[in-house]
Order: structure tokens, then C-alpha cells, then sequence
């Protein structure tokens, strides 16, 4: 059996303390799937949970370099020192400048799948926001203790799981007790969204989600089904089995695999953080996404409600919505920035936010934000994570670099 990256996409049980957080990392290095059953129903993720506990160190290069392929790894073509010494030198050239690029409050970052907060993309992009700010405090929240455990984390470490990560990490630094604004890409931005609804204590005043995958993903990105494989005899399989994978059928075959009704079970749920946030728009599969996902239990659409969400969630003072125009890693691309499939033709309508049943119906605070003028919209043309750096330097001094003059422009 081989293995490749975007069949992870489309399928990750919640932990209640930091404590059994561990031991979910911990146990993540066992034979997670112990049962013929579990290898017969999940045989891709069962393969790479496999290889998670036999070659954990492989699996993380392999997922590393599939993210590079396809353009996950922020910042990793960016040349840094050139980009720094041209913005110091435009901040330089007036006063107004420099006094609208300072931060009272420090910037915390969140990676996307196969990134990691120990990459030099993310490591630079940290660096380069602090130095846009005035030297303010920046640091990127990692879901491992090391780069192979945080890089593997963002597929196998479920949401909730992440999230209490995220929030034990922010409570132990001293230098967020008094808030902080938070930049997210890709999928970081469900665990930043994840901690704003179960946490926000301390609170995240500004919220940059660039390219988020908020309203979920609907369609399996970048698959198209090979039909070799889908007409690989037992014996052939069994053979590639016990050869070195590689990235040809794993990651496109996992996502498929998790698409394809076995998001919506428990063990999806718990071991894929991309089960998670699996929202089929089809009707017939509503009731499964209400009861299996967890996506679903933080919108309130799931079969009961949590009141602390709403509550939670108006703690924080912007919502920052970028959108790729040509995004081709969420569908509906529209979700970024919480518009939705039309259940009644699905794959035919998007529904604008104001249409969605979360807005109409304020179901986790969206409604509330946006009579409250809390919500901005922005975009980029190009694909997903493809911004430029003038358009990331841009929405820092924006909605970030002018935190003091914020709470008066919102009200």
C-alpha cells in the first residue's frame, strides 16, 4: 500500500485536560488500530497510524515535503532579509508610518497542515511580524514537542485535542496573560477558533484567519482517482504493503478513504484532525455530521448547544476573513469566510454568510460580531496560502499594528 498526503485532508475523543492530551500523543505511538475490524474499516489511516508508531521520523519528512509540493510551508520561498530591510526602510520614511506599525499586545501564530511551528517559513514569519510591530512579543503555538511530533500532530492529533494543547501552552506564557492577537493559516485557524469558543481566557483581541478552513471542507482537494489503483488486484496491494511507501497513494487515498463515510464515526473523529472538520453538504448525511463532528458541536449545529461559545466568542473584539480567490485546497473556498453549500443544491450554491443557517440563527456568536461591525473581509488572487508578503504586511499594520484605536473604531 502506498501512501500520499491529500487523502489525510477529507476525514481526526476529545481530551478534557492537559493530562489526557498526553497520553493521546503518547498512545499515538502504539498500535492504535489493535483490531481486524478497525484495519478493515479505516485501512489507510490504520496504515499510516501504523507508520506513525514504526517511523514516526519518516512519515513527518514525508508529510513535510508533500506540504512544499503543494505550497503549504508559509514563507518558505520568501527572502526574508530582502523583504525586511525594504519594509524598515519604508517605515523609516515617516513618522505616521512607524507610529501605525505598534502592537501593545503580543501576536500569537497557529501553522496549517504539514506545516510546523519549527519550520523556518513560520519561524521567519514570526520574526518579520515582530519587526513590522515595534519589536512586540511573537510566537507560534506548537501542537508537538518537536518537529516530527508537531508536524504529524496536524493530521493524527484531533481538534479538541489541539485546542487544549493550544490553551495550556497560551496560559503557561506569561508574556499573553493580558490577551493577544492571533494570526492563523489554513487549518491553524480552527485551532485559534477552537480556543476563542472553548477558552478565550486569556482573550484573543484580534483574530487574522488567512485562509481558514471555518466552514469545513465539502470536497476532497487536489484527488483526482487513479484508476490503476482503484483496479490494483488483493495480491498487488498486499505486495506494496510490505514495500517503502511513498506519497503516491497515502495522503490522496486517506483523504478519500475519510470522505467516504468513515469520517463520521468515533475513531475518525478522535484520530483525524481533518475528520473534524469534514462537512458533507449533501442532506442525507446531515444527521452523521450532527452527531460524529466536531466541527459541528462548535457551531451549535450539532444535537445539543453550547451557550459558552457565544459567549466566549464575543470576548474578542475583530474577526480578520481572507479569502483566496482561487483557492483549491477548501471547498467552498466561500467558507474562509463563513459562506456555506446550499443543503438544497450543494453542490450547485454557495450560500453568502448572511444566508447560512450559523448566521441566521446566531448559532456560536457570528450574527452578534457582525451587527457589532467586529467582522472584516479581505482577499488575494491565488490560490491557498498564495499571498504575497505585501498583502500579509498590509493586514498586520491594518487590523493589528493599530490595536490601540481598535476598541473605539469597533464600537
Amino acid at each position: 500500500m502506498k501512501f500520499s498526503l491529500t487523502a489525510l485532508f477529507a476525514l481526526t475523543a476529545c481530551s478534557s485536560s492537559l493530562s489526557s492530551v498526553t497520553a493521546t500523543q503518547d498512545e499515538a505511538k502504539k498500535k492504535v488500530c489493535d483490531t481486524p475490524k478497525l484495519h478493515e474499516h479505516h485501512p489507510v489511516l490504520c496504515h499510516m497510524l501504523d507508520r506513525l508508531a514504526d517511523d514516526a521520523h519518516g512519515l513527518a519528512e514525508e508529510m513535510t515535503e508533500w506540504a512544499s509540493q503543494h505550497g503549504l510551508l508559509v514563507g518558505q520561498d520568501w527572502d526574508f532579509d530582502h523583504i525586511i530591510r525594504d519594509q524598515q526602510q519604508q517605515l523609516t520614511s515617516s513618522v505616521s508610518s512607524l507610529l501605525s506599525s505598534v502592537s501593545s499586545l503580543p501576536v500569537v501564530f497557529a501553522h496549517g497542515m504539514g506545516d510546523s511551528c519549527y519550520n523556518s517559513g513560520m519561524q521567519h514569519i514570526a520574526s518579520f511580524t515582530s519587526d513590522l510591530l515595534g519589536k512586540v512579543y511573537t510566537t507560534c503555538i506548537p501542537t508537538g514537542k518537536n518537529h516530527q511530533d508537531d508536524t504529524s500532530s496536524g493530521y493524527f492529533l484531533n481538534m479538541d485535542a489541539s485546542v487544549d494543547i493550544f490553551a495550556a501552552k497560551i496560559r503557561e506564557d506569561p508574556k499573553l496573560a493580558n490577551g493577544f492577537h492571533a494570526i492563523g493559516f489554513s487549518q491553524g485557524n480552527n485551532v485559534i477558533r477552537g480556543y476563542i469558543g472553548r477558552y478565550n481566557d486569556p482573550p484573543v483581541h484580534t483574530f487574522l484567519s488567512i485562509n481558514g478552513v471555518n466552514g469545513g471542507v465539502g470536497a476532497v482537494p487536489y484527488c483526482v482517482p487513479n484508476k490503476n489503483e482503484v483496479e490494483a488486484t488483493a495480491a498487488e496491494e498486499e505486495e506494496e504493503a510490505s514495500s517503502k511507501t511513498t506519497l503516491t497513494m497515502g495522503m490522496c487515498d486517506l483523504l478519500m478513504e475519510q470522505a467516504s463515510k468513515r469520517a463520521y464515526t468515533d475513531f475518525a473523529q478522535e484520530h483525524s484532525f481533518q475528520a473534524n472538520y469534514w462537512r458533507d453538504p449533501r442532506p442525507v448525511e446531515w444527521e452523521s455530521y450532527q452527531k460524529y463532528s466536531q466541527l459541528a458541536h462548535w457551531n451549535n449545529e450539532g444535537t445539543t448547544k453550547n451557550e459558552t461559545y457565544n459567549e466566549n466568542y464575543a470576548k474578542t473584539q475583530r474577526f480578520v476573513w481572507v479569502l483566496a480567490t482561487e483557492d483549491g485546497m477548501v471547498w467552498p473556498k466561500e467558507g474562509e469566510q463563513w459562506g456555506a453549500a446550499d443543503p438544497q443544491a450543494p453542490f450547485t450554491r454557495v450560500l453568502p454568510m448572511n444566508e447560512t443557517e450559523w448566521y441566521e440563527k446566531d448559532l456560536f456568536g457570528l450574527r452578534t460580531a457582525q451587527e457589532q461591525d467586529k467582522n472584516r473581509f479581505e482577499s488575494f488572487e491565488g490560490d491557498h496560502l498564495q499571498f504575497s508578503m505585501d498583502d500579509f504586511t498590509r493586514w498586520v499594520q491594518t487590523y493589528i499594528g493599530e490595536d490601540s484605536l481598535q476598541d473605539t473604531q469597533i464600537q
